[in-house]
């Protein structure tokens, strides 16, 4: 900095010490901050002076930036923040200058070289102070740009033990909503502090929030270790090592970093920035789930969700008592009356193929999923998953009523697709489950190119009818079709139907399933849902089929690599990893993580709770994962395999009358499964200490079908030891032979 003419500037007056020296606080690439007494208000300030000769370039360029950033940040207060009180023209015309809030405490690069590598706890704290931070701003169209320890401050206050973060220098940050004249001011030369700087920074590329949290990322690195991960002598240096080295990770290990924080890191520090958090909100969600992982702070619902559910218990409470005194004075006169379903609710059947080739049928399921796929993504319905509808899938009349039961909605849509050469038909129509009405009906002639179309409008339309509130971002999901080639979504729709057939003894399913998604994407590179379902086929392959091998796991982690690539922020894409993270690697927690942002914009996949109740299960969390299984079964409430891990679930709890219960229902789907057999017989066992009904059963099934003695000899060994039975047992342990128990008998 040249030497100031006059140590005045407007109403501020810089401070000098006892030797004489202006009162230097810090100093940057932009200019120089002073400690100043407010010579109107008697307060002290910081003053931020900026001389423009000095920098470089058009002087008035730099005034002219300086200034139009200090009146955004001039309008941005946060608890977070240091504010602006005054900006205006240095003395001599040639420099600028702000007078900001002063904070009294110490920089966070000050504390780290003092004392050394902060605690875990305290750097996550400080880093949620920080991010607080940045989400206000983006409220104001602001970014910082030199996010760095020493623009964060630290002040404790004696009321408290703990800290308050405040970030200064936010007048140098990039105004995102001003014009791109404007915007060019700021983009024609590097404008940050390397060593904490993001690569596209580097690049010249217009920084946004991602850059943000990625100087944040260096940030936290910094404080947990005393050293930044890339060093050098120059951009270029530092450039390189970002870009084309590693992360460091065995500087974290030396300092025994847990693997939650490890992740987070590695997340927001990617060179890429669609591979990190897309904003500071998104990214405040990772900082939480690290933070909850790790113990530092309670699993805590938002103040309105727990009043809410506070309410709704209250108003259960006082609906169950009056059910519990009508069904009790109803079943001694006359049936009950059938469970009330909520009015937003609805199946989507399989549709009829009215075309006259027969492998059309294919193609109409299609349509029908991308339907029910569309309406999935609306918050405000309930939706049936498809394992469960796919079972109505018959030529004969359909009960529309009992359907209506069985699935426990208000609504049914129906339909039917013909296609011929290069039109199609579809017609689809909206019934009242309850009462046999036909609410809605709709024809729809077009060109086959036009099938996208028509499965969103269809979409839209029943949401319209069911008066659902459908959020501007959900209707650009509905929107956006899933691929351009017909040819590839039928060969994607193929996979599926064999996909939802699949079961353990399924191994050529899932090759035939495998080749067809590997023919869609190569046919459309961009087609995310068959990336997407490839990344679970090849992890069920890994992690159920029996194919526990290096080659199929790297083929899951390409294609979720793929998936991830064409739409990092999904929800599937969220889902798909939690699969891979779960069922390959089994990094429960990441998994828990991931699933937790998905249930946002999924609410009605019933996967996601699903899979959560297994980890939770898995975890000895088992009331927490019953609940999640029980959510599942809403929305599948035809999949005997949801109901059959609800139903392991209540046996760990000892909830014998609603294990019963839920295996009962399940066989009323798969009658003649041995195995729900076996479970529903062994009810009277774990409850009351008897075996006859479980000798019984296995009894009658020996006899109908001795084939199948391989799957419940484990039960039968188990009936055996309770009854002190020793042949029995010596012959269950025969027909188990080698075999992995595949019950939980054991």
């Amino acid at each position: 900095m040249a030497a100031l003419g006059s140590s005045l500037f407007g109403d501020y007056q810089i401070v000098h010490r006892q030797d004489g020296s202006l009162w230097e606080l810090g100093r940057g690439a932009m200019g120089v901050t002073y400690l100043a007494d407010d010579q109107v208000l008697n307060r002290s300030v910081a003053l931020k002076v900026v001389d423009a000769p000095e920098i470089g370039g058009n002087g008035q360029g730099v005034r002219d930036r300086f200034l139009r950033e200090a009146r955004a940040t001039a309008a941005f207060r946060h608890p977070n923040v240091a504010g602006v009180f005054h900006f205006g023209a240095s003395p001599g015309g040639d420099g600028c200058y702000y007078a900001m809030e002063l904070v009294e405490g110490e920089t966070l690069e000050a504390l780290v070289r003092r004392d050394g590598p902060l605690k875990v706890e305290t750097a996550l704290e400080i880093a949620v102070q920080v991010t607080r931070a940045l989400m206000a701003a983006a409220g104001h169209g602001l970014i910082h740009r030199d996010l760095k320890p020493g623009n964060i401050m630290l002040t404790r206050s004696d009321e408290q033990a703990g800290f308050t973060v405040k970030v200064i220098d936010f007048g140098l940050a990039k105004v995102l909503a001003h014009s791109p004249g404007e915007m060019n001011l700021t983009q024609d030369a590097f404008v940050g502090t390397p060593a904490f700087a993001s690569p596209e920074q580097f690049r010249g590329a217009p920084a946004d929030a991602r850059s943000d949290i990625y100087s944040l990322g260096l940030t936290i690195w910094y404080a947990l270790t005393g050293e930044v991960p890339f060093a050098g002598k120059s951009i270029d240096e530092i450039r390189h090592c970002q870009t084309d080295l590693p992360l460091p990770l065995e500087k974290l290990n030396a300092r025994k970093i847990p693997a939650p924080v490890v992740q987070l890191l590695r997340r927001i520090l990617a060179p890429d920035p669609t591979q990190r958090p897309s904003s500071a909100r998104d990214f405040m969600e990772l900082l939480e789930s690290c933070r909850t992982r790790l113990g530092l702070i309670p699993v805590r619902e938002p103040r309105a969700r727990r009043i809410a559910r506070k309410v709704a218990m209250l108003v259960g409470m006082i609906l169950l008592g009056a059910a519990a005194l009508f069904a009790f004075r109803a079943s001694r006169s006359k049936p009950a009356a059938p469970l009330l379903v909520s009015e937003k609710s609805i199946a989507v059947l399989p549709f009829e193929n009215r075309s006259e080739e027969k492998q059309n049928a294919f193609f109409a399921d299609g349509v029908q999923d991308e339907i029910l796929t569309n309406l999935a993504k609306i918050a405000d319905l309930k939706v049936i998953s498809r394992t469960s509808v796919m079972q109505y899938k018959t030529g004969a009349a359909r009960n529309l009523r009992e359907i209506g039961q069985q699935l426990g909605v208000a609504h049914l849509l129906e339909g039917s697709v013909q296609r011929a050469a290069n039109k199609i038909r579809v017609i689809a129509q909206l019934i009242d489950a309850r009462t046999d009405a036909h609410l809605w009906a709709q024809t729809y002639d077009r060109d086959l190119a036009d099938v996208f179309a028509i499965q969103s409008e269809i979409a839209k339309a029943i949401a319209d009818q069911l008066q659902a509130r459908l959020s501007p971002k959900e209707k650009t999901t509905i929107e956006k079709p899933p691929t351009t080639d017909l040819a590839a979504f039928d060969l994607y729709v193929r996979a599926k139907t064999l996909l939802v057939s699949m079961d353990a003894n399924s191994q050529q399913h899932l090759q035939q399933a495998v080749e067809l998604l590997d023919q869609a994407v190569a046919r459309d590179p961009a087609f995310f849902e068959a990336y997407y379902e490839l990344a679970y086929t090849h992890g069920y392959g890994y992690a159920v089929m029996g194919d526990h091998t290096p080659a199929r796991l790297a083929l899951a982690e390409v294609a979720l690599q793929a998936a991830t690539r064409l739409r990092p922020d999904a929800g599937e894409t969220r889902v798909a990893r939690a699969k891979y993270l779960y069922d390959c690697l089994r990094d429960y927690d990441g998994a828990l993580a991931e699933l937790e942002v998905a249930r946002r914009t999924l609410p009605n996949d019933s996967r996601i709770f699903y899979l959560t109740g297994l980890i939770l299960r898995r975890r000895g969390q088992l009331e927490e994962g019953a609940r999640n299984f029980e959510r599942a079964v809403q929305l599948d409430p035809r999949n005997p395999d949801t109901l059959l891990q609800l139903s392991i679930c209540y046996k760990f709890l000892r909830r014998h009358r609603e294990k019963a219960a839920v295996l009962d229902r399940a066989l009323t789907i798969v009658p003649n499964d041995v195995s729900l057999k076996t479970r529903r017989a062994r009810v009277d066992l774990d409850w009351k200490a008897e075996t006859r009904s479980l000798h019984e059963t296995i009894d009658s099934i020996l006899a109908a079908a001795p084939g199948a003695i391989s799957n419940i000899a484990d039960t039968w060994f188990l009936c055996a030891l309770a009854e002190r039975d020793p042949t029995a047992a010596e012959r269950a342990l025969v027909a188990l032979g080698d075999n992995p128990c595949l019950n939980d008998s054991l």
